[in-house]
């Protein structure tokens, strides 16, 4: 059974700025002009390069995608994470240098990972001869997602150089995207085999090296550092608290194509329904149009990727296609066929 992450997903959420914090550094270590990244997306410098604070998720992509059109480096994430990547895991990363072995330092890194200033979330598979790390997106990053997967995977790569010196556990990468403009990189970094354009993002090792220990293993240092750890994962959640109905929505297109209804939810926070509607009602909304808010977009998203009626029917719980047409057009004014019709006329 896999070790996951456990953050609810939000395409709303503030992250520590531990990863610009490091883009700035790696700038200036190039010589590189980099304060017009930051125009226009009312972010302080100052308290990036000092990491303090949180910034949001929409302007950090931002920031990394002048990145990438200023410097015409694809490659960014990789140079980063390699060149960055012990220092920015601050002290996060010295916890995991005073864990026992890798075993310890991985369910560490899992746990404590969004403190790091990473997007991404991790889920660790142990299987019979190897374990693999999944790197998965918190939510959706676009062309970004090649950025940010590479620097997570070299920074990866950083913290096990630095906790076991030489090692020669890693079996492969399978990445999602093409990364093979710039191969090189990767065989300089990993040394192991690539395969793009794979359906999962993934780094795989030998399973011997999570029986290895670790050369500064210290209880009494990984205390002090767990305790810190504790204390930023704490602000993390607490600035990234998703709103009842946020969660709501997460648990309704959770259970598709089951229909999630309003006695389920209230079991799920422990209220009883009245009093789960009379929470809704003060924030002017009800458990329908929350649910009704949830299949439109699942449906439209369905319509846009050019999934059949039957398909995007059965996702949604519907029982036959004609009942989805119809909620369709009572949702958008259109039929499923004209919607699709007006976002291609949207594209040309």
């Amino acid at each position: 059974m896999p070790i996951q992450q456990t953050e609810f997903n939000t395409s709303q959420f503030f992250i520590p700025p531990i990863l610009l914090s490091s883009l700035i550094h790696y700038a200036q270590q190039q010589d590189w002009s980099y304060h017009a990244w930051f125009e226009n997306f009312n972010l302080d410098i100052d308290q990036v390069i000092q990491n303090q604070g949180f910034v949001p998720f929409s302007a950090l992509c931002n920031v990394v995608q002048h990145a990438l059109e200023r410097t015409q480096q694809p490659n960014l994430g990789l140079l980063l994470g390699s060149s960055e990547g012990q220092v920015a895991m601050g002290i996060l990363g010295f916890a995991m240098q005073a864990c026992k072995d890798v075993t310890e330092a991985m369910q560490t890194a899992l746990h404590y990972h969004p403190i790091s200033g990473s997007v991404l979330d991790l889920k660790l598979h142990i299987q019979k001869d190897y374990c693999e790390i999944e790197i998965l997106e918190r939510c959706p990053c676009g062309a970004l997602n090649a950025f940010f997967c590479d620097e997570v995977l070299a920074s990866i790569m950083s913290c096990l150089n630095m906790m076991l010196g030489d090692h020669r556990e890693l079996v492969d990468l399978e990445l999602s995207y093409d990364g093979s403009s710039y191969l090189a990189d990767y065989q300089r970094i990993f040394n192991c085999p690539v395969h793009f354009n794979s359906p999962k993002n993934i780094i795989r090792f030998h399973k011997n090296i999570l029986s290895r220990t670790l050369k500064n293993h210290s209880p009494a240092n990984y205390q002090t550092a767990i305790k810190m750890c504790d204390l930023a994962l704490q602000q993390f959640k607490q600035i990234n608290q998703p709103s009842l109905a946020q969660v709501l929505q997460y648990l309704i297109e959770s259970h598709l194509p089951e229909r999630f209804d309003m006695q389920q939810a209230a079991q799920h926070f422990h209220f009883s329904e009245r009093h789960l509607r009379r929470l809704l009602k003060s924030e002017g909304l009800n458990f329908q149009l929350i649910r009704q808010h949830v299949l439109e977009n699942k449906a439209k998203k369905m319509l846009r990727n050019d999934d059949s009626i039957n398909e995007i029917s059965h996702i949604l719980g519907f029982s036959e296609s004609r009942e989805f047409r119809r909620a369709f057009k009572k949702w958008t004014g259109f039929s499923p066929t004209n919607f699709k019709k007006v976002e291609l006329n949207q594209l040309i």
